[in-house]
């Protein structure tokens, strides 16, 4: 089951200790975490199973920056399901969307939602280049960036996709 909701203090600090684990996101504080309010929140056998976290940015780009479930509910398509979810919100809300990922489940996902796919951030749109440098300049990403690096290096190379919500008088460029 799936609800649009902030994280209770709990599952927070559940997230931030399994973003901890990978390489993939560099993560946040739970303090951050729990301040987050576009979440949606998969919850598996009455348990918080996963969570989807989208971040609006400048010039009506969304960024959905975090999917992540938890390992005992991986394999069962919650995380397409948080993903899709998100998407779907941000395109109701008349936003671009920008996904940044190296995890191939989520590279797939990016690919059949026609996002266009660059490995290079100088690719990305300027709304998103404004919030990653304020983003990075967190103390706990920097320390972060640091322990995971060596993780890192062995990961797939980050791949970012965009999608420019279109109406029916623009293109989709």
């Amino acid at each position: 089951m799936l609800t649009h909701r902030a994280l209770t203090a709990e599952e927070a600090a559940c997230l931030h200790r399994e973003l901890k684990t990978t390489p993939n996101i560099l993560g946040y504080t739970v303090r951050e975490i729990v301040g987050f309010e576009d979440v949606f929140v998969a919850e598996c056998d009455g348990e918080f199973g996963g969570v989807c976290i989208s971040k609006d940015l400048l010039f009506s780009w969304t960024d959905i920056a975090v999917l992540y479930v938890l390992p005992d509910f991986r394999g069962r398509g919650v995380g397409r399901e948080l993903y899709t979810a998100a998407w779907e919100r941000a395109q109701q809300r008349k936003r671009h969307i920008f996904t940044l990922s190296r995890n191939a489940s989520v590279l797939r996902m990016m690919e059949d939602f026609g996002m266009e796919m660059s490995c290079s951030m100088w690719r990305a749109p300027l709304a998103v280049h404004l919030h990653m440098n304020r983003h990075m300049m967190s103390i706990y990403r920097f320390r972060e960036s640091i322990r995971k690096s060596k993780e890192m290096k062995g990961a797939l190379p980050l791949r970012s996709g965009t999608r420019r919500h279109t109406t029916s008088t623009s293109s989709d460029s």
